[in-house]
């Protein structure tokens, strides 16, 4: 979602996880502060791809109060990643006990460069490798990192930064090449495209050609 005022132009992007957490009924089970940094990371990606960097980030936390801290130590350590010293708050379900976790990010955006208007032919890389579940945490080292993605948005070269998450690299493709009015084949990327990248594990980054 935009909102344009003036010369500046707002993004907000949000991401959610359910029965990932800390608690007896939850299908993954990892810490909190995991939990947050990977939402925010895949709110975060979207915010990237459409040329903004993050202002303020909201936590929605419905796993109760003494979930917040380890959830917003999650959301800094992805800030830190990137360098950004952005706002962060909240709000926390405290009426009601939830079996589950459920947590929702959501990141507010001020657009830094126009990710909108592709021209002339691009090189296509894959930073990163799908990755679900446990895989994530097993896998880290082929997760690609966020200081990485925070580059591409300085990098004049590059045209195109698209995260792939849950539908696959695949299905991210498709939607990529429509929203951007692209006519390209999906590349060999040596990698099951069809498979999930849960929390935008990797993302298609589109490079201008040296000619250029």
């Amino acid at each position: 979602m935009e909102w344009v005022g003036g010369d500046q132009v707002i993004v907000m992007t949000s991401d959610n996880s359910g029965g990932i957490g800390e608690k007896p009924l939850d299908e993954v089970k990892v810490p909190y502060d995991m939990v947050a940094y990977y939402a925010f990371r895949t709110a975060l990606m979207d915010c990237f791809s459409a040329g903004a960097v993050p202002v303020s980030v909201v936590i929605h936390n419905f796993c109760g109060d003494a979930a917040w801290t380890k959830l917003e130590s999650g959301v800094k350590q992805g800030l830190a990643e990137i360098g950004a010293d952005a706002a962060i708050t909240g709000s926390t379900e405290s009426n009601m006990t939830l079996q589950q976790s459920a947590v929702a990010v959501t990141v507010i955006g001020e657009r830094v460069r126009d990710f909108s208007e592709v021209s002339g032919p691009l090189e296509w890389s894959l930073a990163g490798k799908p990755l679900v579940g446990m895989e994530v945490v097993e896998e880290a080292a082929d997760v690609a990192p966020l200081s990485l993605a925070r580059s591409y948005v300085d990098d004049p070269s590059v045209a195109v930064i698209w995260p792939a998450g849950s539908k696959g690299i695949a299905a991210e493709w498709m939607r990529m090449c429509e929203q951007l009015v692209i006519d390209a084949q999906i590349p060999d990327f040596s990698v099951d495209v069809n498979k999930s990248a849960g929390p935008a594990t990797c993302w298609i980054v589109g490079r201008r050609s040296a000619v250029d």
